[in-house]
């Protein structure tokens, strides 16, 4: 048997946890190991607390741990420290034993000597361990277990809102307005063309080219569709003096410069052809046909304009979406101007224009959980001292806020606050029944080691551990809590 206990320390503890496994602890020598975790620990308050419970329970407290801050804390409040169980047990050895094992080296005992020694050694042992034996044996000896029973109750609380940890978000808002164009323009889809007749009266031929631009009286133009040789007027003779001429023709097809209906137009109505052409004349017997137009929507300035402001106004209409568990600070909204693109611009044709408006805004929030902790600061001021909260069970069912504070309604969790010497005082003496009676307000209570029906007399015989198990039995209750301010 080793005579010394080990316990973890890890960050799910709490005083409560430690104490109560210093009551349920046997060995007198209990070792806590603290790892990075336990940062409960490192509070003096919290040290001193634990060290108290230490002292009442009759046990030696030694804290394992590396870390210098922690060992600092422990030295000034003269607490046993050590870095491991090897170099407790190391440098804990009796002052002047060096000395003696020096002497007992230089001057060793008798034979006799030795053996007596042990011999009384192994006797007072013996008759150490029977005294204790007889007295655990026979002596009554009873641990009672209390499950505090759980008390829920609602309070509602005033909280700064500078004291509250806020959260800075940039929400990029995008929206989109579609405005029909109220412009329009005339737009041709086919030419205008047909055939012209070219009159030639010099006596050479002449050739006209593909492309040789023609036009109308009203200043229309017109080009040829291919080449055109044109002859020479027919001269007649009569006793070699001129009696006649005959001037030369050709037909060419011609078609409009661009499209459009209003180059369809009536016969006769060309009558120039483009060029140094003095003998050469043209006339379209027929009408120019085939030329066709149609009238599309343009946008306008003013469609942009319309399209810009309604995008705007959708954008001052939308409301900021929260997330569950988000609060929106008032007067904390910063807009940055809307930045407006369009799909067409002025004099495009299309039968719409889509506006596309985006603006950044920064907004400050706060978060159910940040509320919540600053709540459970304020909390242990507010509960009567005969009650304590049950860690991990404060929620927030109301909250309300303006420009200056946070109006939170609570609904948590307590349990009554009872010490163990407490119980032990109450019920001494008293039978099972009776010890029932008088805890059932506290809560559940349980009992082990009882060998007759009543406890005993004398209270050192008596151990109480107050569970950190509650019961799950909620029972509503009409306590109310104070309201305060930060």
């Amino acid at each position: 048997m080793q005579g010394y206990h080990i316990y973890e320390v890890k960050a799910g503890d709490s005083i409560s946890s430690l104490v109560q496994k210093l009551q349920n602890t046997i060995e007198n020598l209990v070792f806590l190991r603290i790892s990075e975790e336990g940062l409960f620990l490192f509070s003096e308050a919290n040290l001193k607390l634990l060290a108290y419970y230490a002292h009442e329970e009759n046990k030696n407290l030694v804290f394992l741990t590396p870390n210098k801050e922690l060992k600092a804390r422990l030295t000034k409040l003269r607490l046993p420290v050590a870095d491991s169980i090897e170099t407790f047990f190391s440098t804990t050895q009796p002052q002047g034993s060096e000395e003696l094992e020096k002497t007992t080296k230089e001057a060793p005992l008798s034979s006799w000597t030795k053996n007596t020694l042990v011999a009384a050694g192994v006797v007072f042992v013996v008759l150490f361990l029977l005294q204790w034996g007889l007295r655990y044996w026979f002596l009554p000896k009873v641990i009672v277990t209390l499950y505090p029973q759980i008390i829920n109750t609602d309070t509602e609380i005033s909280l700064n809102l500078e004291a509250l940890e806020k959260q800075n978000e940039l929400i990029t808002l995008k929206k989109v307005a579609l405005q029909a164009a109220t412009g329009s323009k005339v737009v041709g889809l086919e030419r205008a063309q047909g055939e012209v007749v070219f009159i030639n009266q010099g006596t050479k031929q002449l050739k006209l080219y593909k492309g040789t631009q023609l036009r109308s009286k009203d200043g229309k133009k017109y080009l040829l569709k291919e080449d055109v040789l044109i002859p020479g007027a027919e001269v007649v003779y009569v006793l070699d003096v001129r009696s006649s001429q005959t001037a030369g023709q050709a037909l060419g097809f011609i078609e409009a410069s661009e499209l459009g209906a209003e180059y369809n137009i009536k016969a006769g109505e060309i009558n120039f052809l483009t060029g140094d052409y003095k003998d050469i004349t043209v006339r379209n017997l027929k009408a120019l046909t085939g030329g066709k137009s149609e009238k599309r929507p343009v946008v306008t300035q003013a469609d942009l304009d319309l399209a810009s402001k309604e995008a705007i106004k959708l954008l001052s209409d939308e409301k900021i979406t929260l997330r569950p568990g988000e609060y929106l600070l008032e007067n904390s909204i910063t807009k940055e101007e809307p930045i407006i693109e369009f799909d067409r611009q002025a004099g495009d044709f299309s039968s719409t224009v889509t506006a596309i408006a985006t603006q950044n805004i920064t907004v400050k929030k706060l978060l159910t959980e940040d509320i919540e902790k600053e709540a459970e600061k304020l909390l242990p001021d507010l509960l009567p001292s005969f009650y304590s909260l049950v860690p991990q069970t404060v929620t927030i069912t109301e909250t309300i806020l303006d420009e200056k504070e946070a109006k939170v309604r609570l609904n948590m969790d307590l349990y009554p606050v009872i010490s163990p010497e407490e119980i032990v005082k109450t019920i001494v003496g008293l039978s099972k029944e009776e010890a029932v009676e008088v805890l059932e307000r506290k809560g559940k209570i349980t009992f082990e080691g009882l060998k007759e029906e009543n406890l005993p007399k004398r209270k050192e015989w008596i151990k109480v551990v107050i569970s950190d198990q509650y019961q799950t039995d909620k029972l509503k209750t009409t306590l109310t809590l104070g309201q305060t301010k930060m």
